[in-house]
């Protein structure tokens, strides 16, 4: 009797998590809260939920985050050197005055960036150079929005910092060769979709409007370049790709990887003609990067809590969804892919909102290998929440900054999402997810 009073309470409260993750409640506070709710309703003996679920499950996770405090900072190093605003200067220059080809450039080149840049702060002032140009070479601002977020998201497969929250979650994956030989092919298909999503809408606008757009020319304040007014070394559009040549081609762990581009990064853009601003630029960017990432280790402190308490109740949880949720990598996949708006609104398909709690579920059913689940849930974040949903952070800021109202930006990107997280999330099964 207790089991089946204990499996309708959790079910209960797995559905106000979903809830209240979609309503936009704190995910940090959800997370912790729902933990104490499932150790009370688990009865859970309380040196096991202070020690495991609240301390080890927290603990644990250093590595992580420091991979992501890393990635974050040499976001920074990127925007504050002004090496971003180079490359996307040189862009403009190459393209010329032709609109549609320079957006098409721009945003390449933002999902090239955006492999090893990571932070919304990085995202925000990247954006601020990258918008007015689109913006004054008369590509509407649903279009210009739309592109450059679809940009960032092409960026997120291959981005070690962003792949590394994963890790918090499916503990036995890694940023092996297998992993970045689907994140090369994944977004080389995203961006395909992208500009396919660049060139449909704006052929459809030039349809009713013939007036000729004059090409922006992109200027380097000051600020953007870090305080150096000469011109930038060519070999700066080498620093964004540093970190995952690194890893990729010679083995090198993050945290090295990232300092390496650091280093590059400052030693390039003439940040280390003296002690004083090196130092000065180093501190600033390392506590911008933290600054823009805290929210986010915060959040992620919350998962692993959740994760722990839900791990303690795996039991409980099996008895109640086992009969519910298919057992077959096929059909769960195909489930996503038809159902993949559910991940807007950190809906139950958003592992970074109440998704965690079906992650859980499916992790203590014993059906699925790790491999499947992350391939399963690494999709729709990138592919439909950083693409389409307006709860993520820079989409926040992309829609007040471009005044694009919410529903016009769904309605504008989520079918192209749509299309990339079926896609993709294919690819995912067979390259990664079925071993």
């Amino acid at each position: 009797m207790y089991e089946v009073i204990a499996g309708i309470l959790l079910f209960v409260t797995f559905l106000g998590l979903i809830y209240y993750c979609m309503k936009g409640g704190n995910l940090l506070v959800g997370f912790i809260g729902i933990a104490i709710l499932w150790c009370i309703i688990g009865m859970i003996p309380m040196h096991t939920v202070v020690t495991d679920v609240f301390q080890t499950s927290v603990a644990s996770y250093g590595g992580t985050i420091a991979i992501i405090v890393f990635g974050a900072w040499f976001g920074r190093i990127l925007v504050d050197t002004g090496i971003a605003g180079y490359i996307i200067k040189k862009t403009v220059e190459l393209a010329g005055d032709k609109p549609l080809i320079t957006t098409l450039l721009l945003c390449t080149v933002c999902a090239l960036i955006f492999t090893s840049a990571f932070g919304v702060g990085s995202v925000m002032a990247i954006g601020m150079i990258v918008l007015p140009i689109m913006f004054s070479l008369g590509i509407d601002k649903k279009t210009a929005l739309g592109s450059y977020l679809l940009s960032v998201s092409a960026g997120m497969y291959l981005n070690i910092a962003y792949v590394s929250q994963f890790f918090a979650v499916f503990k036995s994956i890694k940023y092996t060769d297998e992993y970045i030989r689907f994140a090369i092919v994944a977004t080389i298909v995203h961006t395909i979709v992208m500009l396919a999503f660049i060139t449909f809408n704006y052929m459809r606008n030039q349809k009713g409007n013939k007036s000729r757009a004059r090409a922006w020319t992109a200027s380097m304040t000051s600020s953007s370049q870090g305080g150096q007014s000469g011109r930038l070394n060519f070999l700066c559009i080498l620093v964004p790709f540093v970190p995952i040549i690194m890893v990729a081609l010679f083995k090198w762990q993050p945290v090295p990887s990232f300092l390496m581009g650091i280093f590059l990064g400052l030693l390039l853009t003439k940040n280390m003609t003296s002690y004083q601003i090196a130092v000065e630029k180093v501190q600033k960017t390392l506590y911008d990067g933290i600054a823009d990432s805290g929210l986010l280790i915060g959040m992620l402190y919350g998962v692993n809590i959740f994760q722990a308490a839900a791990k303690e109740v795996s039991p409980i949880l099996q008895d109640v969804m086992g009969g519910i949720i298919p057992t077959s990598p096929v059909v769960l996949v195909a489930v996503f892919c038809v159902l993949a708006p559910l991940a807007l609104f950190r809906g139950p398909l958003m592992i970074w909102g109440s998704g965690i709690a079906v992650v859980s579920i499916l992790q203590s059913m014993g059906f699925f290998s790790e491999n499947f689940l992350f391939a399963l849930f690494l999709i729709p974040p990138v592919a439909i929440v950083a693409s389409a949903c307006p709860t993520q952070s820079w989409s926040m800021w992309g829609l007040s900054y471009a005044k694009v109202e919410p529903k016009q930006y769904i309605k504008t990107n989520l079918p192209w999402a749509w299309t990339i997280m079926i896609i993709v999330e294919i690819l995912a099964y067979t390259m990664i997810g079925s071993k």
